[in-house]
């Protein structure tokens, strides 16, 4: 992800993400559209520092596999992306984290959509545990 959005600011010019105006409306939309989500509930507002946004949902139902996490995060993306999307899916210790980049050619946004709350920590808890071979993981 490091290396494509790079390459995106080689392209476009090093304010490409930078332009804290843009990345403000790209905010107030996200939670706009969030907001307006069943499933999922807008976890405080988003943050913007840096030229990256942060953005947290609390998910209010179990995630069973892999394919329904990636089907909420694409529910969201799906709303909010722009001509240029990628995101890459991370797990961290008791949150999934989709890091993402959106825009067009004028400006970018770069940014990470953090799943929390205790469905979305059993998920990644138990994923991490499978990729790892745990003793404790029970198919």
């Amino acid at each position: 992800m490091d290396d494509v959005i790079q390459s995106l600011v080689s392209r476009f010019g090093e304010e490409w993400s930078q332009d804290d105006d843009a990345n403000l409306r790209f905010s107030l939309n996200v939670e706009h559209v969030l907001r307006g989500m069943e499933g999922i509930h807008l976890v405080g507002d988003a943050e913007v520092a840096d030229g990256t946004i942060t953005v947290h949902v609390w998910v209010d139902r179990p995630i069973r596999d892999l394919i329904g996490a990636d089907q909420l995060a694409y529910d969201i993306f799906g709303r909010i992306s722009e001509e240029l999307f990628l995101a890459e899916r991370q797990f961290a210790s008791h949150t999934l984290r989709y890091r993402f980049v959106t825009g067009s050619s004028r400006h970018g946004h770069i940014g990470t959509l953090v799943f929390a709350g205790p469905h979305a920590s059993d998920f990644a808890d138990r994923h991490q545990l499978r990729t790892r071979g745990d003793v404790r993981f029970h198919a």
